[in-house]
C-alpha cells in the first residue's frame, strides 16, 4: 500500500511561507514542515542558483491544496 498521496506532489497554500512548496512536499511525504524548510535552507546555502530556479519553477508549476 502507497503512503503517498495518489494526486502527487502540491503547493500546501494553507501553511505556506511562500509558495507553499516545502509544506506540500512535507504533506505528501508525511514529514515535518520544519524539517523539510530546514533542508530546503541548507540546499540553498549549498546550490544557490539551482535551488532558488526549482522551488520558483515547482511554485508556479506545481497544482495548489488547501490542507486543514
Amino acid at each position: 500500500m502507497n503512503r503517498h498521496s495518489h494526486y502527487g506532489w502540491f503547493c500546501n497554500k494553507s501553511n505556506r511561507k511562500i509558495l507553499g512548496v516545502c509544506s506540500g512536499l512535507a504533506a505528501y511525504y508525511g514529514h515535518s514542515v520544519t524539517v523539510v524548510r530546514l533542508i530546503a535552507v541548507l540546499a540553498l546555502f549549498a546550490f544557490p542558483g539551482l535551488t532558488f530556479i526549482a522551488y520558483v519553477v515547482a511554485g508556479l508549476v506545481l497544482p495548489s491544496r488547501y490542507e486543514v
